[in-house]
């Protein structure tokens, strides 16, 4: 379970009292690896899935693989990868 400083909905650094907040991120992490595009992440420039890339693509099982690739690189347990057709997407992960 990853300690990480926290992150507001929009992606800003969540400060409370004036001190930066810590907290469990691995649902931050799960939704920054969905986001980010390739190359965006310098130290690791060849994480990352870019959903929004894939929005008008009609084949949600590769975005669905993809997802589970990035997340196991990312050293998590993939349990459940799930795109429903509204967009919304179910992820459950794990870090061992």
């Amino acid at each position: 379970m990853p300690v990480d400083l926290l992150l507001e909905t929009d992606f800003d650094i969540l400060i409370a009292n004036g001190d930066l907040v810590p907290g469990e991120s691995t649902r931050q992490h799960q939704s920054l690896l969905i986001l980010i595009e390739k190359g965006e992440l310098r130290e690791f420039p060849l994480r990352g899935v870019g959903a929004k890339s894939w929005l008008n693509d009609d084949q949600a099982g590769d975005l669905n693989a993809q997802i589970k690739r990035e997340f196991e690189a990312d050293g998590q347990r993939v349990l459940l990868v799930k795109t429903a057709a509204n967009g919304n997407i179910q992820v459950e992960g794990v870090y061992e």
